[in-house]
């Protein structure tokens, strides 16, 4: 990948960050504050190629994103569950935004079952 691609990444990937960031703060009912936190904090942190293709591949990247994380503490607590409650409201967005686009919702549910989202 030349500098130039991956310069083009990472500013589409910042773009989609902000996009998710506000689709996120518009829903209604809002998320409860400490559920939108963690939310928010893995859009923040969640590296460029999760966000990358339509704002349904994006949401469903942050959901397996959240659930990988929630693997790998290889623990139990409020810190796994919080995890895993952003990992299913990630996925349970991105069906909602499939729905929006017009996106194929038994490819979305294959590649999330595979783990190959964006």
């Amino acid at each position: 990948m030349t500098e130039s691609e991956v310069a083009g990444l990472a500013a589409g990937a910042e773009e989609c960050r902000e996009e998710v960031r506000a689709w996120l703060a518009a829903r209604t009912p809002p998320a409860p504050a400490l559920l939108a936190a963690r939310l928010d904090g893995f859009v923040r942190t969640a590296p460029a190629d999760r966000l990358v293709g339509t704002m349904t591949d994006a949401l469903g990247a942050l959901g397996l994103l959240a659930l990988r994380v929630s693997l790998a503490r290889g623990e139990t607590g409020d810190e796994v569950a919080m995890d895993l409650l952003a990992a299913d409201a990630f996925v349970t967005y991105a069906f909602e935004m499939a729905a929006e686009e017009g996106a194929d919702v038994g490819r979305l549910a294959a590649e999330l079952l595979a783990g190959t989202v964006a």
